[in-house]
């Protein structure tokens, strides 16, 4: 009998140092356009062609060049200057984790150079090196794929090469494998970016903190909509604080007026004269309709 956790053990171990083989032999990208091509989902809009276009109109289609100010502060300001590190892949996907995924298949040199692009993008306005980043973003196999199983991966494993995962699974589609997975119709999928995030290394990187405000203000006074309930009612356009609609919805306003009577005042060029001025007291109250802070990202 004692043996057992003995031989569970060994196979753990097995398990990790075949999962470390298999980290260590992975093919890497050179390039920009290498790695968008191992995760080119322009395929998809052969057979998903409304949401494909939702998804373009997306802020997630821009992930990259939509938040390069934040993004190059971290690397020219906390990476180079308060850290007084090297830029390393590492430290780049501690902003392209979530922005870019795919980057977490790119070779250590590409992921470099990806972060130097990002610096000269906002710092001299550079378009040819906007254009190169914009060929990064949080696209279909970002979710569908590299970040599907991310939410435990100890348990799930890491996601298989080619396979498309989805809240249905097999949906007899000849183009590709389909794996139901669960997690992506949970709020904890989009609390992988949208939130607290901690990177291998154990740092934790707080860009905003839409998951705490979802947690400790809305679930645990007994909310139970989930992230995707509300912002994927249009669908891949993942609509937020840009789109008014959502806005209206998740915001309630109310304005009071209450007329009187001003103390009286003085008549310009009149001498002695007196007047009574009619005045107004506004009151306006703003209503947090949503299942977190407003505003937040």
């Amino acid at each position: 009998m004692r043996q057992a956790p003995v031989r569970m053990l060994l196979a753990l171990v097995t398990i990790f140092l075949l999962a470390g083989v298999h980290n260590a032999t992975a093919k890497e990208a050179d390039t920009i356009d290498e790695l968008v091509a191992m995760f080119d989902d322009s395929k998809c809009a052969e057979c998903h062609e409304e949401i494909y276009k939702e998804w373009q109109q997306s802020w997630h289609a821009k992930a990259v060049n939509s938040s390069l100010k934040g993004m190059r502060n971290f690397i020219a300001v906390g990476v180079a200057k308060e850290w007084n590190t090297k830029l390393t892949k590492d430290q780049v996907l501690k902003c392209l984790d979530c922005h870019a995924p795919a980057v977490n298949y790119a070779s250590e040199k590409l992921a470099v150079e990806i972060g130097g692009l990002i610096v000269n993008a906002f710092e001299n306005k550079d378009e040819n090196a906007k254009k190169q980043l914009a060929k990064l973003n949080v696209g279909c196999l970002s979710c569908h794929n590299i970040k599907a199983t991310a939410v435990a991966r100890g348990l799930r494993g890491a996601p298989e090469k080619g396979v498309v995962y989805g809240p249905n699974g097999e949906d007899g589609d000849d183009f590709h494998k389909s794996i139901e997975t669960p997690d992506l119709s949970r709020s904890v999928f989009c609390m992988q970016c949208h939130g607290v995030y901690k990177a291998p290394d154990g740092e934790t990187i707080q860009c905003n903190t839409l998951s705490g405000s979802y947690q400790n203000s809305y679930i645990s006074m007994g909310g139970s909509k989930t992230c995707q309930e509300c912002h994927m009612k249009k669908g891949h356009l993942f609509p937020g604080g840009h789109d008014l609609d959502t806005v209206k919805e998740g915001l309630g306003f109310d304005v009071q007026f209450a007329q009187y009577q001003h103390l009286p005042g003085k008549i310009k060029g009149v001498k002695d004269a007196k007047k009574w001025v009619p005045s107004v007291v506004v009151t306006a109250f703003v209503e947090n309709k949503t299942g977190h802070r407003v505003p937040d990202g």
